[in-house]
């Protein structure tokens, strides 16, 4: 048995990953179009007064491209009075790393010390979140809005509601402006750069919530995406890992299995099998063939590269009939 690892080539990564969410609402306040980088919401009107609102939530990589010390030269946005950057985010803010690197760092500074607090009854602006360490999801958003402004970005939050099971509950998440990919949502509550279909955007504060059927429940796609310990993380310039078989024979299985961290990803060799939207950094790939492991390699994925990996299958004996 042998396996090697054949040229590297720069390439654009396309993973389609999908989710959507159909819903039959009516009210006197109801949604409108919108999209953002991932999000598209979109409106069919009834003849009885009610609306469609489908949600598209997309898992492909964001795409930005720009560096941070470009955001940085930028006119600096308006904070909210009496609010400054905290020293620690602001040191681990470097000028040589890129927009979504830099953004992600605040996300993270967000999600490391400000906690979830559902009936929080304290003010929920962003320097009362700060000094208790939690608010309501309000009070995340905007305290991440915030600190991202701060930090040179820009950034609003977004009201609407969160679809949980049959109950719609008002809620309020984040969108940032990256350079080259746009508005791009994240959810302080859920993961860095990532919303679903539940999340519907209206225009203001939802007040009355309108009646909401669910005609087509989202099917979960989140689970896909990477993540940085336990959180869910949406790539930037997504990684891809395509692995082939250098001789299929249909009859014999070859499992590939990928992980980092608490991502782990299988599927079966038969003959190519595409790992996509991978963050970067280090991956485990273990290659399984008949029960037993034949090929065990780690490879250090980069953003917005093709890996390509071809493995030979241990070759087969044939028996010979005697006469």
């Amino acid at each position: 048995m042998r396996a090697m690892l054949i040229g590297l080539a720069l390439v654009s990564v396309v993973a389609v990953h999908a989710d959507e969410a159909v819903y039959l609402m009516r009210g006197p306040v109801l949604p409108t179009a919108y999209e953002a980088n991932g999000y598209a919401l979109a409106i069919r009107d009834r003849a009885d007064g009610s609306v469609e609102v489908h949600v598209e939530t997309s898992l492909n990589p964001i795409g930005s491209r720009g560096s941070f010390s470009e955001v940085r030269s930028g006119e600096m946005p308006s904070v909210p009075d009496g609010f400054e950057l905290p020293s620690r985010l602001r040191s681990a803010l470097r000028p040589e790393m890129d927009a979504w690197e830099a953004a992600t760092t605040v996300l993270e500074w967000v999600s490391d010390r400000l906690v979830l607090v559902d009936n929080d009854q304290h003010p929920q602006d962003a320097v009362s979140v700060l000094n208790r360490g939690g608010g309501r999801c309000s009070g995340l958003a905007n305290a991440t809005a915030a600190l991202l402004l701060a930090a040179g970005f820009e950034a609003r939050t977004v009201s609407g509601l969160l679809i949980n099971g049959r109950e719609a509950i008002p809620h309020r998440w984040v969108e940032c402006r990256l350079p080259g990919a746009g508005w791009v949502p994240t959810d302080p509550t859920l993961g860095w750069w990532a919303i679903t279909p539940r999340h519907v955007a209206f225009s203001d504060a939802v007040d009355p919530v309108p009646g909401i059927e669910i005609l087509e429940p989202g099917v979960g796609e989140l689970r896909r995406l990477p993540r940085i310990g336990r959180t869910l993380v949406r790539p930037n310039q997504g990684a891809e890992l395509v692995c082939r078989l250098g001789d299929f024979i249909d009859d014999r299985t070859a499992v590939a299995r990928l992980s980092r961290g608490s991502d782990r990803r299988q599927a079966v060799l038969g003959p190519e099998v595409r790992f996509a939207c991978l963050l970067p950094g280090r991956w485990l790939l273990v290659i399984e063939f008949e029960g037993r492991v034949i090929e065990r390699r780690e490879f250090n994925l980069r953003s917005g590269v093709v890996h390509s990996y071809v493995v030979t299958l241990p070759s087969v004996e044939l028996e010979e009939v005697g006469s």
